[in-house]
């Protein structure tokens, strides 16, 4: 029970909350399915018959991981929504950026978290080669995230990762991020109803 100097009334502790775009990833690499490493190929993987690769490995989708280098170009996925350095080629414009939106707390022990997650390519790698047919290769991500992410378990808090407009309105995807020139991308927005477990009402006294 976390009451924060206030008697016995016990409120939300959002502590947790910034580690939960690291708890998404810890998904997308330990996922061992067709969806998640399909998905990792076209991060990773600029040609248009990036499906037809060989996995990709752990330390592989570990390292596209940005942590701070000042050059960025050498990864592909970020935990903020500025791109701070110059994109000099069509395989570093391949990205994906994940990072918290909005928070709306409902009550004192819950809120709803939403999370956006951008996914930007070059528009001369756009197309890739899936199943015999040409596709978009943003919207077959975002088709992949949301089979591997929508509905899943996170481990923290309480409920889980929906895409649902009846848990939160920001829910929904947008195609509009671009420089105008060479990338261009789609936002998705997924929510999470979060209340921890420390601060559940029903183990206060």
């Amino acid at each position: 029970m976390i009451v924060n100097g206030n008697g016995d009334k016990a409120v939300n502790n959002l502590g947790q909350v910034a580690f939960i775009p690291t708890k998404i990833m810890d998904v997308l690499i330990e996922d061992t399915s067709k969806e998640a490493n399909d998905f990792w190929k076209l991060l990773c993987l600029s040609r248009e018959d990036c499906l037809d690769n060989p996995d990709l490995t752990e330390e592989e989708k570990i390292s596209a991981i940005w942590t701070g280098d000042s050059l960025e170009n050498n990864y592909h996925v970020f935990y903020k929504p500025l791109i701070g350095s110059a994109l000099d080629s069509a395989q570093a414009q391949t990205q994906m950026r994940l990072y918290r939106t909005t928070t709306q707390p409902n009550t004192n022990y819950e809120a709803i978290i939403n999370f956006e997650i951008d996914l930007i390519t070059n528009e001369k790698e756009s197309m890739v080669r899936c199943d015999g047919y040409y596709v978009e290769r943003t919207d077959l991500m975002e088709s992949l995230l949301l089979s591997i992410l929508n509905g899943r378990d996170l481990g923290l808090g309480t409920g889980t990762l929906s895409f649902n407009k009846n848990l939160s309105r920001s829910c929904g995807s947008t195609l509009g991020i671009n420089n105008s020139k060479t990338f261009y991308g789609r936002s998705l927005t997924l929510g999470l109803r979060f209340m921890s477990a420390d601060s559940d009402p029903t183990v206060c006294g």
